[in-house]
């Protein structure tokens, strides 16, 4: 932790009250099997967790008090009314003590990548703190946060959401000098109601941001306008693939190829020539957005174009693997919106040999689930995917979709995972096959079982 704390402070902090002697704290936990010694325990409650329930644990583990929300049973304690908020004052107290720049990234598609990309191109001039994982919510913002040490030169952090109200809090915690906003699309639909109300609440994060931030935002998407109202006086670089677009970086020339892409960007008059080591055109909007980041902070183009060449590999983020049996498997199981699906058609559609879709439910929804997944199966018929296997009954939507737009193409929607392994089994290298699916749907079982030996 950055700095240490007095009890009677985080009682401050956390609008709470301090019961028991007063006495300093070097970290701040939630979990009794890590480190407790010299640590305030902060008791967390969900759906299917107390933590009210470990308190005396953590004492006896070394812990210096609990941060609680009503009396418990031990010598030194911090009640507070909501334990959860409270840990998010305590991150954002140590947030501010920290002199490096803080990037904050949400979005509907492309945060994580942006988010790793980022951190791998930071990483390589000062030591950088990022987000790990998928700890990018209400518990996992606060926890990367109180990561931060006096070793850190900067610091990358994702913010998610999946219910409204989520992203202000994030925002109000990070308040980032730098925001990027990579779009706003159907993912969450179930919890918003519309495209507007998604990019309602990710646009909470600019105006959560510091006054003198950056704010980082895709021209192309329809939502540009609102976003930039939201910065007020705040100061706004773009990136977009549109010529006469005005924004501040822009895609001039993109060649796609089954393993990289050449692209040309313009920034300030100079056409700057790239190669990235991924495919595909989101890759490209990515790089915008992380090479816009990187001269946020001052960095000169020079000095780290040779980094943004090589995306971070992020696991069950277009992989690309072999099967047992030769085949090219591209696995994007990591997540699925409507968006990412249509990003990773376009790869698979790239690829050499045979192409082979395989699609699992896509989940929040709402009442657009049939649509989507309908237009989804069109979607890769018109991008000329020869075979479409999906996972469930929602996904045959999509199956059913392809074919009845495909002319050529062959669909088949399974009822289990062993039903499409057994489909794609024994397909050699004349074959590229794309497992997508939301985390739900689970679809890198079927990874894991093509290309290896233990079974599911």
């Amino acid at each position: 932790m950055l700095v240490t704390l007095s009890l009677e402070r985080v009682a401050q902090i956390c609008h709470g009250r301090l019961v028991g002697a007063d006495a300093i704290i070097s970290s701040i936990e939630t979990d009794t099997r890590g480190e407790l010694t010299g640590a305030l325990f902060v008791a967390l409650s969900g759906e299917h967790f107390d933590g009210h329930a470990f308190v005396e644990q953590a004492m006896v583990a070394g812990a210096v008090a609990v941060l609680v929300e009503r009396p418990v049973n031990v010598s030194t304690y911090v009640l507070v009314a909501d334990t959860r908020e409270a840990y998010g004052l305590l991150a954002n107290h140590i947030r501010q003590q920290f002199q490096g720049p803080v990037v904050a990234i949400t979005g509907s598609n492309g945060k994580t990548s942006v988010k790793d990309w980022l951190a791998a191109t930071l990483a390589h001039f000062v030591p950088t703190l990022k987000t790990q994982a998928n700890l990018n919510n209400q518990i996992g913002v606060p926890k990367t946060l109180l990561g931060l040490s006096a070793q850190h030169g900067a610091a990358v952090i994702e913010a998610g959401t999946s219910f409204p109200g989520e992203i202000p809090k994030l925002g109000r915690y990070i308040q980032a000098d730098i925001v990027i906003l990579t779009n706003a699309s159907g993912s969450h639909l179930a919890g918003f109601g519309s495209t507007r109300g998604i990019a309602e609440e990710k646009g909470a994060l600019i105006s959560t941001a510091k006054p003198d931030a950056t704010i980082i935002l895709n021209a192309d998407d329809p939502h540009f306008s609102y976003w930039v109202a939201l910065a007020g006086e705040r100061r706004v670089w773009s990136f977009s693939f549109v010529q006469d677009s005005g924004a501040t970086l822009i895609c001039q020339d993109a060649k796609f190829f089954p393993n990289h892409s050449d692209v040309t960007l313009l920034l300030n008059g100079h056409s700057i020539p790239l190669r990235l080591q991924r495919p595909g055109r989101h890759q490209v909007a990515n790089a915008m957005a992380v090479c816009l980041a990187m001269l946020a902070q001052g960095y000169d183009l020079a000095e780290f174009l040779s980094h943004l060449s090589v995306p971070a590999q992020v696991p069950g983020r277009m992989e690309m693997l072999t099967t047992k049996t030769g085949a090219l498997l591209v696995n994007d199981c990591y997540n699925a919106s409507p968006k990412s699906v249509e990003a990773a058609i376009d790869v698979l559609a790239l690829q050499a040999g045979t192409s082979w879709l395989v699609l699992g439910a896509l989940g929040e929804l709402g009442e657009q689930e049939a649509e989507i997944h309908a237009a989804l199966g069109r979607y890769a018929a018109q991008q000329g995917i020869q075979h479409m296997l999906t996972l469930g009954p929602v996904a045959a939507i999509a199956a059913q979709a392809f074919a009845q737009e495909s002319k050529a193409g062959r669909a088949q929607s399974c009822a289990t995972k062993a039903e499409i392994i057994t489909f794609l089994a024994d397909l050699d290298q004349h074959n590229a096959v794309l497992v997508k699916g939301s985390r739900s749907a689970k679809m890198e079982e079927i990874v894991q079982q093509l290309v290896s030996q233990e079974p599911i």
